[in-house]
């Protein structure tokens, strides 16, 4: 009786720092999502309209990636480099960069003359690139999110939320052009046909390198670095009006998740973004429920000419779900509408996963051969063969009998001569 009570107990305490971990968040706003799917794992006032500051430079990135090639030759204008407030690298008018030097610029050190270059060569003007971020915003489903500029410094038409923010990070993190920029901890840039020296660019995201004094932040009543073990980026953000933001994501076994914050202190966003992701690799896993091209049934088509058609899965499928919830995961086939004939790795129908009745994910099933129609079979032909071969092979057997008994007949009347 002890030993149970001692166990309840215990769980309790379990719950409660649990509880404690992901409830007492400081920032005004905050998601935890799966970097692969975008499933929410966990949320606090996900739709508060909220300033994003240089969190808008990821959004940035993906127009910027998405509309030209790392190695086109970007020139300063002449206006940026006097009119840009806030962090920069120092930029000079005519000077001439990368798009590819630009990005790392953008997502490391978060130079906001970097963003204005690049949407001006980009597009033609900063206008027309805002056009085209606000255009891939709709695309994303971000339904509350305005840009009007490629920095991120305050505006009050320049406004979006965690929510999604979060679609843009899931979207930006799939890029892997931008992903391996943003999980870098420095980057140099090359002497360029202004500047002699080398520019060395140092990211401002402490998940990567906050340690020791200054670099610590107070979880469960403990101190502990900022640095986090198996971070992989992204963007950190601060204007006065949008307070400090930040998207950081993390990897371990085969899971990354993503988390923003929204509207917090500089050491508030590290302290929620560390329990938003404690708490996603604490409570949840990811498992591979089937593989690409893996036999999975077989089903059958009236008037086929085989007998058994077999299904194979197209893609592979994984799912994010609560630890201890693999053994509520079952499946089931639904069958598309199906006619003869049927195409080699034609889709057949759909192999559906299910939590506790709730479908989770699908994946295609095809077949790898085709399928054809039986021939038409002629039954009164096979009739009238069938009984003109046993009459052929009737009149065949009594011509054999004749032959035997007329050979006999001669026979026995040539040995009563021969007696005779």
């Amino acid at each position: 009786m002890k030993k149970i009570f001692f166990m309840i107990i215990l769980l309790l305490l379990t719950t409660m720092v649990n509880s404690f971990a992901i409830d007492n968040l400081e920032c005004n706003s905050s998601i935890l999502v799966d970097a692969e799917s975008g499933k929410v794992l966990y949320s606090k006032y996900p739709d508060r309209i909220k300033y994003p500051a240089s969190l808008t430079k990821l959004m940035t990135a993906v127009i910027a990636v998405e509309n030209g090639d790392l190695d086109d030759v970007y020139t300063v204008d002449d206006e940026t480099p006097f009119t840009i407030d806030g962090s920069h690298i120092a930029l000079e008018p005519g000077e001439k960069l990368t798009l590819e030097e630009l990005l790392h610029a953008l997502l490391i050190p978060s130079a906001n003359d970097a963003a204005e270059v690049i949407a001006i060569n980009n597009a033609g003007s900063v206008e027309s690139f805002v056009e085209k971020m606000n255009e891939k915003a709709a695309e994303l489903g971000m339904t509350n999110t305005n840009f009007v500029n490629p920095h991120g410094l305050h505006d009050d038409s320049h406004y979006t939320t965690a929510s999604d923010l979060a679609k843009l990070a899931v979207y930006a993190y799939k890029n892997e052009v931008i992903r391996n920029i943003v999980k870098k901890k420095n980057y140099t840039i090359p002497a360029t046909n202004i500047k002699e020296d080398e520019r060395l660019l140092n990211t401002t995201n402490r998940l990567f390198i906050g340690t020791g004094y200054g670099n610590q932040i107070i979880i469960d009543g403990k101190y502990r670095d900022i640095k986090y073990d198996g971070a992989t980026g992204m963007k950190t953000g601060y204007t006065p009006q949008a307070g400090s933001t930040f998207i950081g994501s993390a990897e371990r076994d085969g899971l990354t998740l993503i988390s923003v914050v929204l509207d917090g202190y500089i050491t508030e966003v590290y302290s929620d973004t560390v329990k938003l992701l404690d708490y996603g690799f604490s409570n949840f896993e990811k498992i591979g429920l089937v593989e690409t091209n893996t036999y999975v049934d077989s089903t059958e088509v009236i008037g086929a000419n085989v007998e058994k058609i077999p299904l194979v899965t197209e893609d592979s499928f994984s799912s994010v779900i609560e630890k201890n919830e693999s053994s509520n995961i079952t499946s089931r086939i639904t069958m598309d509408e199906i006619t003869l004939p049927i195409k080699k790795d034609q889709c057949m129908g759909k192999y559906e996963f299910l939590l506790n009745d709730e479908v989770i994910g699908a994946v295609n099933l095809y077949t790898p051969i085709r399928i054809d129609e039986f021939a038409p079979i002629n039954t009164r032909a096979i009739v009238v063969k069938t009984i003109l071969s046993v009459f052929l092979a009737i009149a065949g057997l009594i011509l054999l009998l004749r032959l035997y008994f007329t050979i006999r007949v001669w026979s026995v009347r040539k040995n009563k001569k021969l007696k005779l």
